[in-house]
């Protein structure tokens, strides 16, 4: 990829968004880009942690194995998001599995020639920490989910905010979306089997919540929706 191309690209990253044209071409000049296929490995649980990526194109999926080999996914990274920051910035190794859900196009950067650039360039640090700040912001409410609300609950809470973000933040009856994962990854995110996830999305259907076409969920109660993620409303 030429670099006024790669430039284009890497300001639409929300990690890269408020840097100046300096900093991006700095940017461009450490950047290794590649292509991945579907059911590809970036990097495994264990793995020496030498650098982070930003997803330019595609859909990916990070995850623990259990010891009895089920699958967690942790955070499904979409266009424009970066990933592996935080284990590339404190080591020694990657955490959890990274692999491709799509075809992919990806940009990876070397932490130790990334570290040199923050060095020259306040803004990208602080864009690095408001970034990992979100992360974790995200990865609190998905452990407060886990610990403290029933399948049924999560499962809202999760519908309402992919809606949201497939539809522009605009949440209403009549949404539409197709689910990013298939059913069973998605019952392991929310840390249930796929009986019961099976079970809860009939109630919500029973209920004329929301409606489920194979893969397509259509949101029909967004206010009762809310009640049930929140807690307010049993079915």
């Amino acid at each position: 990829m030429e670099h006024i191309g790669l430039i284009d690209q890497l300001k639409k990253a929300d990690l890269f968004s408020q840097l100046t044209s300096d900093d991006l071409t700095a940017l461009a000049t450490i950047a290794r880009t590649r292509k991945a296929d579907v059911g590809e490995f970036l990097f495994a649980a264990g793995d020496r942690a030498s650098g982070f990526y930003v997803l330019l194109q595609g859909k990916i999926k990070l995850y623990k194995v259990s010891p009895d080999g089920k699958e967690y996914i942790l955070r499904v990274v979409r266009d424009g998001q970066t990933f592996a920051e935080a284990a590339a910035f404190s080591g020694p190794t990657y955490p959890v599995f990274a692999e491709t859900m799509s075809p992919c196009n990806l940009v990876y950067f070397d932490v130790a020639d990334f570290r040199s650039l923050i060095q020259r360039s306040p803004q990208l640090a602080l864009n690095m920490i408001a970034t990992m700040a979100s992360l974790l912001q995200s990865l609190n409410q998905q452990i407060e989910d886990l610990s403290l609300r029933e399948v049924m609950a999560r499962l809202c809470r999760y519908l309402l905010a992919y809606a949201g973000e497939q539809h522009g933040g605009a949440i209403a009856d009549g949404n539409s979306f197709r689910l990013e994962t298939t059913k069973s990854a998605l019952a392991a995110r929310l840390g249930t089997i796929s009986e019961t996830l099976s079970r809860t999305f009939k109630k919500l259907q029973q209920g004329k919540l929301l409606a489920v076409e194979r893969d397509r969920v259509t949101l029909l109660d967004c206010r009762r929706l809310r009640q049930v993620a929140d807690g307010d409303l049993k079915l």
